[in-house]
């Protein structure tokens, strides 16, 4: 029984020797790289953000949203590409500690490995040559409401940009539904939201309409709308009478223009509509149709 007890006592001095002896060549390392990884990965996210401030200029992106979408899309795209870097090599250096007569061996299979990866991955490498494009290009950005026409069935997909990868861009539509397009099956964009927007509105009024009072009543419309407190650090050019479209069967097709700011021009519709309703009931025309009641005839 003491015999016993010897050899499981010297078995544990040994197990312990070694795993001390493993922990002083190889554990310490293995933390080392690993904090080293994390600290590079928040060091290179914090230079990322900064720099990108710097180079985000006022003169190409007058507007603040407008940047700050700029560095919100790119920030994406530069720590993506960042974490996989920092992942892929703090790996190889653990494996590689772990294993350090395979380190050779794994540092020249990367090469093969990455040539039959990359056979087998010809959309994922489409995904993430696409989103290249898509973010250098400017296209759209986090923030965007934008339409995508995307292939194997999509179709077309609205709805605002929640995030937006160099693999996948992630659409919220107005139902709250969440889409996940792969950048590679995107074949044409639309962006609502960048730079400015434009109102264009089409309403039809009765025959017997002044024309000339219809105009001063609409431009009287814009200038008040443009007086607003909430609308007129968002109105780049008010509402104003654009011309007659055309006739129908109910009336005379007015079309009616506006410029905003980027995004703005849903709320402005909105006032808009709602300053005109009182102004055509006070000067007595009458809207007897609205755009996409009927084609004009011209």
């Amino acid at each position: 029984m003491d015999r016993f007890i010897e050899q499981q006592f010297i078995r544990f001095e040994w197990f312990a020797d070694s795993l001390r002896i493993w922990m002083t060549d190889h554990l310490i390392n293995v933390i080392v790289i690993l904090i080293g990884a994390w600290i590079f990965q928040r060091v290179a996210n914090d230079f990322t953000h900064r720099f990108l401030r710097h180079i985000i200029r006022p003169d190409v992106y007058p507007t603040k949203s407008d940047r700050e979408k700029r560095i919100k899309t790119l920030g994406s795209l530069v720590r993506g590409v960042v974490r996989l870097g920092v992942y892929i090599v703090a790996t190889l250096l653990v494996i590689g500690e772990l294993y350090p007569n395979a380190r050779t061996t794994l540092f020249t299979s990367a090469g093969v490995m990455g040539a039959i990866i990359g056979f087998g991955a010809q959309s994922l490498i489409k995904d993430l040559t696409t989103g290249i494009f898509i973010i250098s290009e400017n296209q759209y950005r986090i923030g965007d409401e934008v339409t995508l026409v995307a292939g194997l069935g999509l179709g077309r997909i609205e709805g605002k940009v929640e995030d937006l990868t160099i693999r996948t861009t992630v659409l919220r539509d107005m139902s709250g539904d969440v889409h996940h397009v792969p950048n590679g099956n995107i074949g044409v964009t639309t962006n609502k939201t960048l730079g400015y927007s434009r109102m264009n509105e089409e309403i039809v009024v009765h025959f017997d309409t002044n024309m000339d009072k219809l105009e001063k009543v609409i431009k009287q419309v814009g200038e008040d709308l443009q007086a607003l407190p909430q609308i007129q650090n968002r109105i780049i050019e008010p509402p104003y009478f654009a011309g007659i479209k055309g006739l129908t069967d109910k009336g005379i097709a007015v079309r009616i223009l506006a410029k905003t700011n980027a995004a703005a021009q849903w709320q402005t519709r909105s006032e808009f509509y709602r300053l005109l309703q009182k102004a055509f009931a006070k000067n007595n025309i009458k809207v007897v149709g609205q755009a996409g009641d009927e084609p004009a005839k011209n």
